[in-house]
């Protein structure tokens, strides 16, 4: 059985010692390793290519936000969990912002980390649910403003805003890909170009964005 292989980055030991406590009693995770701090978290994940990073917000030097910019960029297919003590909207922004795929508080369960653990390596998207409030009410009161700025029509491209429709309307890469008559490898890279646009962390926000924009909607004819 192929174990999911996890970094843990945070300056605090007792934290460190706590989540290895729970992870190590489950088959399938490995702690890989630990780092006490950004800059450690970045060269570690370079190093060792974790499949998840349980990443520490506040941390001295490069802190929790800054190595996940970065490990995303070098990295996209690390996934990064955001373990923190922080409610901040801004924080969260942020983290969904520079690639953070989880969100998720100190508090939280041991069995609930490790569920999160399991999403966040499948691919999912996983946040404490009193933030995910924040984070959607965020979502609804910014996009209309963004649409009355225009900045939706003016940020996208015409073929991004293509795509776009066709992810609302539940196509898959290979279907729109086929639809477009494009390569699956440049439907992927402007999904990626919307989401930056746009400030959003994954496929499902893009289809809920959409759905706000009506766009991807059947004709009437």
């Amino acid at each position: 059985m192929e174990k999911i292989r996890v970094l843990i980055v945070d300056d605090h030991a007792l934290v460190r010692r706590g989540v290895v406590g729970v992870l190590s009693e489950q088959e399938d995770i490995a702690v890989i390793g630990e780092a006490t701090n950004g800059a450690q978290g970045v060269e570690m994940a370079r190093t060792l290519a974790p499949q998840v990073v349980i990443m520490d917000l506040q941390m001295p030097g490069i802190s929790g936000l800054e190595a996940t910019s970065v490990i995303h960029s070098e990295m996209p297919e690390v996934q990064i969990l955001v373990f923190t003590v922080s409610e901040s909207e801004a924080d969260l922004l942020a983290a969904v912002k520079y690639g953070a795929k989880g969100y998720i508080l100190k508090n939280v369960a041991a069995d609930e980390l490790v569920q999160t653990i399991h999403l966040i390596a499948q691919g999912g998207v996983v946040v404490s649910p009193g933030m995910a409030a924040k984070l959607l009410t965020e979502l609804s009161q910014a996009a209309p403003a963004r649409e009355q700025r225009g900045e939706v029509a003016e940020g996208l491209s015409a073929r991004e805003r293509e795509v776009l429709e066709l992810v609302a309307r539940g196509s898959t890469n290979s279907e729109i890909a086929s639809s477009l008559y494009i390569s699956e490898n440049t439907v992927k890279t402007h999904l990626r170009n919307i989401l930056d646009k746009l400030h959003l962390a994954n496929r499902s926000q893009a289809v809920a964005y959409a759905a706000r924009l009506g766009l991807g909607r059947p004709s009437s004819s």
